[in-house]
């Protein structure tokens, strides 16, 4: 199939700029003809002639909205790629631009969702399209494991920006309840760290008396050194599509620790058998940390069913062949239609 991939912008470094990079790279290696572009690409673009036209976001399908796409004769069939919460796409200070991006989600033939919980919220939001789910795979890998490697007490937050819907003040605070408790340990913080919020995250550290033991690494390319390092992760976001970081660390065996506040994180992580979904305060939260910190069985146990689980779930295979199944329906029937 000829298969037109369009995303906006494909340098931010988050986790959904690396999903649609997977996802066309995978495609490609299957034989399909690719083409992945960004916003400057899209006019051009617009006139070939596609099997399927892959929209990665809010942004892409309200640019396709506005392109008229929609209405041209002869169009591709829209698969429409979400890689949020549906609730995420929208906020409450551009209450014209969510009329917008409602309309444009009533557009597309199809419409990829991350997680099952995600489906009866969508559907009320646009009951228009097909609905199907499909999560993210991963391509990063954990190198072998040296022999006598002591445990590590590093609690890793793998993020691309310290930002408050990535709520490192929630970590900051909840690890503060445990610092005393458990001195050898300590919390790496990932991410871009230019922002206001990075700034009052630091101020916090400072006040709290924590800067040996909370460390702000900036924006991190080499993620499996991170990783490695790691005893387990934190991730107590409070937005996101499909927590790509929590798969990634299940590649290194490694459990994972959210909150219930984070939509779609009981979909990925098997609640008290490959990580911990805590309770919503920054109390519970630290009763989760701590049960992993105190018992390294109990952490090593958790990443090998945490890696078990997401290589079948999540494997390359199993994803794209979902795809597949979901682009030949598409492109089937628009022959069929003879559209």
């Amino acid at each position: 199939m000829k298969l037109a991939v369009y995303k906006d912008n494909l340098s931010t470094g988050r986790g959904a700029d690396r999903a649609v990079k997977n996802f066309a790279t995978g495609l490609a290696a299957r034989g399909h003809s690719v083409a992945l572009f960004e916003k400057n690409e899209l006019p051009a673009r617009l006139d070939e002639s596609w099997d399927v036209f892959i929209a990665t976001g809010s942004n892409e399908i309200v640019d396709l909205a506005r392109a008229g796409y929609f209405s041209r004769a002869g169009r591709a069939p829209v698969a429409l790629q979400l890689h949020l919460a549906p609730s995420g796409f929208f906020k409450w200070r551009h209450p014209f631009r969510n009329r917008e991006i409602r309309r444009a989600f009533n557009l597309p033939d199809a419409v990829q969702l991350l997680c099952k919980s995600y489906e009866a919220e969508f559907s009320r939001l646009a009951p228009r399209p097909q609905v199907v789910t499909i999560g993210n795979y991963t391509e990063i890998a954990a190198p072998p494991e040296p022999k006598g490697a002591a445990p590590s007490t590093t609690i890793l937050y793998p993020a691309a920006a310290l930002t408050k819907v990535k709520n490192q003040k929630f970590l900051i605070t909840a690890f503060a309840k445990l610092a005393a408790r458990f001195p050898e340990w300590r919390v790496r913080l990932l991410g871009r760290d230019d922002t206001r919020y990075a700034a009052e995250c630091k101020a916090l550290v400072h006040r709290l008396g924590l800067g040996k033991r909370i460390s702000f690494a900036g924006f991190v390319t080499d993620l499996p050194s991170e990783y490695s390092r790691a005893a387990f992760i934190a991730f107590p976001s409070a937005l996101e599509g499909f927590p790509l970081a929590i798969l990634e660390a299940a590649k290194f065996s490694l459990a994972a620790v959210a909150q219930h506040d984070l939509p779609g994180a009981t979909d990925i992580i098997q609640n008290n058998h490959t990580g911990l979904v805590t309770g919503a305060s920054a109390a519970a939260y630290a009763d989760g940390l701590a049960r992993l910190m105190e018992n390294e069985p109990l952490r090593r146990e958790m990443g090998e069913r945490a890696h078990a689980h997401c290589d079948e779930a999540y494997s390359r295979e199993a994803i794209l062949d979902r795809w597949e199944r979901l682009l030949s329906e598409l492109s089937s029937t628009r022959r069929g239609s003879g559209r």
